[in-house]
């Protein structure tokens, strides 16, 4: 099927051959028939890949200061490969998608029926429940297209929460603008819009909304008040000025709000704000989307259906025209030429293919599949494939999706792309298989390429349960496959050298390890106990093994001292050994910024040592010397030379480069920390 992709590196527009999602339990599969480009928010999109690496710092100057920490911490090395990396990944164009349901993946939604989702101007989408709703009989599909568009505008008008009467500004004509005036006028309200483009005034006047035609919107909107004010002031607008959102603040009257739903400069004037006490709030998109019901983004999808249905939104007018999906690259060459209005794209037919082909792929070796194409598969896994030194031939990459499987695929050189793991697994020039998928799939997954014959990775952890991971263990000796988990930070050169420098120092050892975890965005999936299992069972445990490495041990017991209570995950435990080695492992969630992300330490009679961010090793006491950080070094957190370690043994037969008893043992114990 073909898709839409902005390039963040080039800035160039492409439309892609990718993989056709397949069906998932829970999400509803989705063959587009139109799809609305939004000139607002893509134009922004397009801009930003098209500015150079300053303009790029200066439209995002938060990230900036994100990198600048990560390059203190990590080295600029690291930090500016990430930087590459992200600009590297083309992003996915378009959130306004109609189309006809293929599947429901066990959902109410049947085949056939007519559904608006938030999805991309692609061939098919696979899109979640909660951002899936019915286009009544009354709607034709490009009316339809416009809803999430109509939705953001009613997420914005439910915080302003405006009574009927009331008079409300609105600063920017765009699309949303223009569906934010409508709907204020059908709610019984009386908008006055603001835009300096004469064509956007003239459209809003079409609707019946009265529009200022003067250069002061302040003195303007205390004239059509009789010096009231305005009850409150929805921004649409998109600018890097301040002005907007402090005028719109001397525009409202006593305990008025200012809602932001667009992008402009907030460099607040806090006498503005203080004077009539008035409320700011942002607006997040189309609302909720993790849930159903009043208030949620798929109630203001339905509620704009509704107003569609009605008539009371008339979305005709706001159509610059209709252009085939083939032709959407010129169409982002210049979307200015639309004048703020939307164009609607015409998707043909798609082909379903699950299964890409690629070519041949780029080297010879031994036959892998990559089971996931997400953050971990994009920075560490597929370059230390690449990297290893072991002859490696990539046979499938695969996605949920499709789009991040195809692009990552072709940068390293795969045969085929798809999102059809039985296929991949089916390949019989696959001998191993590396499972990097969301952590709630790793246990089955694994199973399955096992029972398929094929030696398995998987990336942390093993398996969300105690019962899972005694299941993959046993699979894999019961058929005399390899097993590895990707416990990669014994296999770091320091901690290698560490490791032997104090395998025979004498008396106890003690250890620590202090991880600079961060904080996850609420809600991301990684927190979920169902899908992601927690934070302690899906990355601490890298940490425990680390421990049960240098200790030599088996872990005798353990205990937790603390536990953060933000909700995170954090915590600090403890762990005595059988060898009488101690450790301390300090899981951080609210550690300050700019703080190395990983330190370990080690220290016994006479002697210590520590890891500074996986770049410094410093000893004292000990035979072996310390290895010192430069600004460019690279953290080496043992990727490649884990890889490398499985591989080897899958080519040679060799032993599992981690016993199966220990990856049984770590893997039970994180398990039983995240409680």
């Amino acid at each position: 099927m073909l898709q839409l992709f902005q390039r963040l590196d080039s800035g160039v527009t492409e439309l892609v051959e990718v993989p056709a999602p397949g069906p998932a339990r829970g999400r509803v599969l989705v063959r587009t028939t139109r799809s609305l480009v939004s000139p607002g928010t893509e134009r922004m999109l397009v801009a930003f890949g098209r500015a150079g690496w300053i303009g790029k710092a200066l439209a995002q100057p938060e990230r900036l200061r994100a990198l600048l920490a990560r390059a203190r911490a990590e080295g600029f090395g690291e930090a500016f490969a990430a930087v590459r990396r992200r600009l590297a990944e083309p992003v996915a164009l378009g959130y306004c998608q109609t189309g006809v349901v293929l599947d429901g993946g066990g959902t109410d939604f049947t085949p056939g029926e007519r559904v608006v989702t938030n999805g991309p101007h692609a061939g098919v989408v696979s899109s979640p429940v909660a951002l899936t709703v019915r286009v009544p009989a009354g709607v034709t599909d490009e009316q339809a297209a416009f809803a999430p568009l109509a939705a953001v505008a009613l997420e914005g008008l439910a915080l302003l929460a405006p009574a009927p009467g009331d008079r409300v500004a609105v600063m920017g004509l765009g699309l949303v603008g223009q569906l934010t005036a409508q709907l204020l006028r059908a709610m019984g309200c009386v908008p006055l819009g603001f835009d300096p483009d004469s064509s956007a005034r003239a459209l809003a006047r079409r609707h019946g909304v009265e529009v200022c035609e003067e250069g002061d919107p302040v003195a303007a909107v205390m004239r059509w008040t009789e010096g009231k004010g305005v009850a409150g002031v929805i921004i649409t607008a998109s600018t890097a000025s301040h002005a907007p959102v402090n005028d719109a603040a001397r525009m409202c009257r006593f305990r008025g709000a200012v809602v932001l739903v667009g992008v402009v400069g907030l460099r607040l004037d806090r006498a503005a704000f203080y004077a009539n006490e008035v409320s700011f709030r942002v607006s997040n998109s189309y609302g909720p989307r993790d849930r159903t019901g009043p208030g949620s983004a798929s109630d203001h999808f339905a509620r704009a259906l509704v107003w569609i249905a009605s008539g009371d939104l008339q979305v005709g007018s706001l159509t610059a025209g209709r252009v085939p999906l083939q032709d959407a690259p010129a169409l982002y060459a210049d979307l200015g030429a639309s004048g703020g209005l939307g164009r609607l794209l015409v998707h043909p037919e798609p082909v379903l293919a699950r299964t890409v082909p690629l070519g041949p792929p780029k080297s010879a070796g031994t036959g892998v599949a990559v089971l996931g194409a997400g953050v971990f598969a994009r920075a560490a896994l597929l370059p230390a494939l690449a990297s290893c030194g072991e002859p490696v031939s990539l046979r499938h990459v695969v996605s949920a999706r499709g789009a991040s499987a195809r692009f990552l695929g072709a940068a390293h050189g795969a045969a085929f792309v798809g999102t059809d793991v039985t296929a991949a697994l089916a390949d019989p020039a696959v001998t191993a298989v590396f499972v990097a998928m969301r952590h709630a799939d790793h246990a089955e997954t694994a199973l399955a390429a096992l029972r398929a014959g094929r030696h398995v990775w998987v990336e942390k952890p093993l398996a969300l349960g105690a019962m899972d991971v005694d299941a993959v263990i046993d699979e894999a000796a019961g058929r005399g496959l390899t097993l590895m988990v990707g416990f990669n930070r014994r296999f770091a050169p320091l901690a290698v050298r560490l490791h032997e420098a104090i395998r025979d120092a004498a008396g106890q050892r003690h250890f620590r390890i202090d991880v600079a975890a961060g904080r996850l965005p609420a809600g991301h999936w990684a927190l979920d106990r169902a899908e992601g299992g927690g934070r302690i069972v899906g990355e601490a445990c890298h940490f425990v093994d680390l421990l049960r490495f240098l200790a030599g041990a088996p872990v005798k017991s353990w205990s937790v001292v603390s536990r953060g209570r933000d909700g995170q995950d954090g915590g600090r435990f403890s762990f005595e050994f059988a060898n009488g080695d101690r450790g301390i492992l300090n899981y951080l969630t609210d550690a300050p910024e700019g703080a190395p992300k990983e330190t370990v330490r080690a220290e016994g009679p006479g002697w210590s040592a520590g890891i500074v961010g996986w770049r410094s090793l410093r000893c004292e006491g000990l035979s072996v010397r310390g290895v010192r950080a430069m600004p460019w070094t690279r953290a080496d957190k043992g990727h490649a030379a884990a890889v490398a370690a499985f591989l080897r043994a899958v080519r040679t037969g060799g032993p599992a480069p981690i016993p199966a008893e220990e990856l049984r043992e770590v893997s039970r114990l994180a398990v039983a920390m995240q409680g």
